[in-house]
């Protein structure tokens, strides 16, 4: 017997609807990351031009595009580990067994999991903080603080539940043992 009704209701049901909605925004967070990036791309290239071309210069650029490399960053980050494309270091695990390269991944994922979520939490009580307060960045263009930090809590959020998705799929245990 299992989880579900015919009609994919019931908690097995909702919990593949929940993973899809997040493989979604996780999705969709790659997606922005590449926009972003050719957008940084761009600008550079246009504020070259006019710089050397017309002899011009353009306010904002660079503060702009960091802001775009930021987020680049924290909306990237949960994609690339969906797809186990982080940078490893894996001389030393490729050495062990299975069963204790399996656990590694559980231990350093669920460590992972914690620290992400942690930072997620704090980094959160510092942009209501940073809100709060009406801190601004001085700058050729003044922006509210919120606007930079409002990514790294939402990245790390994301990026903690992939940890934890990892952990629980190497957690289990499967057809070979």
């Amino acid at each position: 017997m299992t989880n579900t009704k015919p009609n994919g209701d019931g908690p097995a049901g909702a919990g593949a609807r929940v993973m899809r909605l997040f493989d979604l925004i996780v999705d969709a967070g790659g997606v922005l990351a590449g926009v972003l990036l050719v957008a940084v791309m761009l600008a550079t290239t246009i504020k070259v031009v006019f710089r050397y071309g017309l002899r011009e210069g353009l306010i904002g650029v660079d503060q702009i595009s960091g802001t775009m490399l930021l987020y680049i960053t924290f909306l990237g980050a949960a994609w690339v580990l969906r797809r186990d494309e982080h940078v490893t270091l894996d001389l030393l695990a490729n050495a062990l067994r299975p069963s204790i390269q399996r656990r590694l991944l559980v231990f350093s994922s669920i460590l992972g999991a914690l620290i992400c979520l942690a930072v997620a939490l704090f980094g959160t009580v510092e942009v209501i903080s940073s809100l709060r307060r009406g801190i601004r960045i001085p700058a050729e263009i003044e922006i509210p603080r919120a606007i930079n930090l409002v990514v790294i809590p939402i990245g790390f959020l994301f990026l903690g539940l992939q940890f934890a998705r990892r952990a629980w799929h190497a957690a289990r245990p499967t057809a070979r043992e």
